[in-house]
Order: structure tokens, then sequence, then C-alpha cells
């Protein structure tokens, strides 16, 4: 039976609001719903214990790259090693069927080919195909391990951005459907790379919404595409926002919930 393990490095709690914990809520909510079971995931934080699946290793730097290397010398001393790596930020969403999913098929990466993004502000959602191979994919083992670059770091330890596309250019790549993402990225003004969390905001009223709309252009266009996989969680993602914001969010012509019947 396939093995998966998960890694996932924690926002420190200095940058914390209340909405970033909801999402990490939501995030550990879709690990436990997987419909295939032999999985666990490396938590890296401020916290070192074991519950079930989730294995927290503690760590006192901050860095991407640091607590990354935490998993990396977890993952070294294991005699048994998974079968496959994925890397997933706290904030994310799995989808609770792409493992059962990956196992019945062959390849050295598994991805989106079609990046697909959820607007926490606005409950839309955006599809953009890209260059670059997205943070969150199946990896082997033996590549995700795997030496690379000027820096010889491992393969999962580096820019998803900058690196997997080209390792992965000579090998094989089996590209999700695009109706079935691996997983569900969610856009928030506490996403690191939208810079609210740079400015250590808390609370809604510190949210800069002229450079959050700027953000989200960058992402394509925002309407309606098929994310049935993540039916369950989208209740939960309004919810999450609406409380967070003491706003509505006004959904244009069709209830959201119907967008994707």
């Amino acid at each position: 039976m396939k093995t998966f393990c998960f890694i996932t490095t924690l926002t420190p709690s200095r940058l914390l609001s209340d909405l970033r914990k909801n999402l990490f809520d939501l995030y550990l909510n879709a690990l436990k719903s997987q419909t295939y079971s032999n999985w666990f995931v490396l938590i890296i934080g401020e916290e070192s214990k074991v519950e079930s699946n989730f294995i927290f290793l503690r760590s006192e730097l901050e860095t991407k790259t640091d607590k990354l290397k935490i998993a990396y010398n977890y993952l070294t001393d294991l005699e048994i090693k998974p079968d496959y790596l994925i890397r997933l930020d706290d904030d994310d969403l799995i989808s609770p069927f792409i493992l059962e999913h990956a196992v019945k098929l062959n390849f050295d990466c598994l991805s989106d080919k079609h990046h697909t993004y959820y607007d926490i502000t606005s409950a839309s959602v955006s599809q953009q195909e890209r260059s670059w191979l997205p943070n969150t994919v199946i990896h082997a083992f033996k590549h995700a391990m795997t030496p690379y670059g000027d820096q010889k770091l491992p393969l999962f330890m580096q820019d998803h951005s900058k690196a997997w596309h080209n390792y992965y250019s000579d090998k094989l790549v089996h590209f999700a459907d695009r109706d079935h993402p691996v997983y569900l990225r969610i856009i928030s003004p506490t996403t690191i790379t939208s810079k609210m969390d740079a400015t250590k905001a808390k609370s809604y009223v510190d949210f800069d919404k002229e450079a959050y709309q700027k953000y989200l252009i960058t992402f394509g266009k925002w309407k309606r595409f098929n994310i049935d996989d993540f039916t369950q969680y989208l209740g939960s993602l309004v919810e999450i926002w609406e409380n967070f914001s003491n706003q509505k969010i006004q959904i244009k012509k069709r209830s959201f919930f119907n967008f994707f019947k």
C-alpha cells in the first residue's frame, strides 16, 4: 500500500490573524477527509507532538527553507520511506479524492496544469495555466529528495516556480483533470505574497483593500469554474470570511452554491 507524506510549514504565531487560524483548521479537516487512509503529515511549527496522522515538529527558526530542512532530516532518518511527498501550505485545501486517484497512476510528478484559486473575500474561483508547477504537487519520493540546482538542495525544498518544471521537463508528469484539481489554493488577505502578513494585520480594519484588489488581478479572471471536489468546504470558507470581516459576501447573479451544479 503506497504511503503519502504531506509537509507543511506553519505561519509563525506572531503573524497569525483569526482568519489564518480558521483557514488552518479547515486545512486540517481537508486532510482528515481523505478517502485514502495511508498518509501522514509533518507540520513544522512551534510545538512538538504526535496526534494520529499528524506529526508536529518544533522549530525555533522561521524561514520556510529552515523548516523544510527539519522535514528533510526527519525523512532521512525514517527506516521506511514514504512513496510520495506533497508540500501543502497551512491555508490551502487538498482534494479529498486525490490520493485515492494517485495510487492508480504511474508518474514521477502529479500536478495541476491549470492552477486553481479561490478568493475568500468574494467566493470566486479562477483557473490559470502557468509555465511553472504549483507549490502543491505529488512528487515521487526519490525525485523529491534528489539534490538539484546550484545549491544542491533536495528538490522539494526549492522554489516551485523556478526549479520544479525544469527538473521534471524530461520526466513523467501526469496532469490532473481541470475539473478535479489536486488542490485549491486559498487567496486571502493573509496570503504571504499579498503582504498583509508583513504588516502583521490582525483584523479586517487593517486590510489594504486596494492593494489586495490589485493582487487578485494577477490570478486571471475570477468567474465560474467547476470545483465539485471541494463542495464540502465552500460553506465554511464563506463563514470564515464573513466572521472575520463582519461583511456579507455579495454573490453576483446566482447563488455561489449553484455555480458548480
